[in-house]
């Protein structure tokens, strides 16, 4: 064999040998002594791998070329923390939390008990630093048990209810007639009165909502990693948003977020939560440089409040 053809040969089989080692060296991270949680990342990384990543399950959703990132691009799990189970197990069941894109119950029953548990466990290893916030290795992952117990609500036949004034910092929830949602799906957006900022827009579990500054009260440019801290307030498919005690229905709209779904607006700003704020009556988050730009909260009448409390 001639010199030049042996050189081809050799550089051919360090080629084959360097492709065949490279083959398969991303592969599911869970141990297999852990039977559940690996069910889970093994149905994550069939069902679930074209639209979120998270390396445990070596999923990259569309998005490993932020340039060909695909609209079905879900959210990055390996940032994005997913506590408790609860609320992962309510997300597969229904369709995400904006109903958008994700399928309801692509896996179902044991199945879905076994992805929900394992993204809850292995979710925001890599969540970004955020002064005030909770690591996601802190927060309790929960059980099935408890996301399975289904919850005892008591209805009040309308004749007993009579509105109420709420002292400071507590959540309003009186409604209006005039602001009386119509037909079908609601997501309820309300007021606080919080030291120093007024009445401030909440969301129906009281939490505080803020706005981005780079939004300009014209898009959603709050996504991936940024949204893993400011969580979107999210508008289901087929739903409306109404407001009580003081929020205006006629200022709230919506904008498409560009991961999947939409997201109330007011007055053209779309609204965000903080992770930092664990609890109803806090604002962490205000005048807040993080993530790209300033986060302030917006008053009933849509006025953005930029000072600190």
């Amino acid at each position: 064999m001639s010199r030049p053809a042996k050189l081809l040969l050799t550089g051919a089989l360090l080629a084959v040998a360097v492709l065949t080692s490279a083959c398969g060296t991303e592969t599911i991270s869970v141990p297999k002594s852990k039977p559940v949680l690996f069910e889970g990342a093994t149905l994550f990384n069939q069902r679930c791998s074209g639209c979120h990543t998270l390396s445990y399950a070596a999923t990259h959703g569309s998005a490993a070329n932020v340039r060909t990132a695909q609209e079905n691009n879900g959210p990055n799990f390996d940032i994005r923390c997913e506590r408790p189970v609860a609320r992962v197990l309510y997300a597969i069941q229904n369709g995400g939390f904006s109903g958008a894109i994700m399928p309801q119950n692509i896996v179902v029953g044991a199945q879905a008990q076994a992805v929900a548990q394992f993204v809850a466990t292995y979710s925001g290893t890599k969540a970004p630093k955020v002064p005030g916030a909770v690591p996601c290795h802190e927060v309790p992952v929960g059980s099935i048990e408890v996301a399975l117990t289904p919850t005892k609500t008591t209805t009040v036949p309308p004749q007993a209810q009579t509105p109420a004034s709420s002292p400071a910092g507590k959540t309003h929830t009186t409604t209006s007639p005039s602001a009386a949602a119509p037909s079908g799906k609601a997501v309820t957006i309300s007021s606080r009165t919080i030291p120093g900022l007024g009445d401030v827009l909440v969301n129906n579990a009281g939490h505080t909502l803020y706005v981005f500054a780079p939004d300009k009260a014209t898009k959603v440019t709050c996504t991936a990693a940024c949204a893993a801290v400011w969580p979107p307030e999210y508008l289901p498919a087929g739903a409306h948003a109404v407001g009580t005690n003081g929020v205006m229905t006629s200022l709230l709209g919506s904008a498409p977020d560009p991961a999947g779904g939409n997201v109330v607006t007011y007055h053209g700003w779309p609204l965000y939560t903080y992770v930092a704020d664990t609890a109803p009556g806090s604002a962490a988050g205000q005048d807040v440089n993080l993530t790209g730009g300033f986060w302030w909260v917006i008053t009933t009448s849509g006025t953005v409040i930029k000072k600190k409390p």
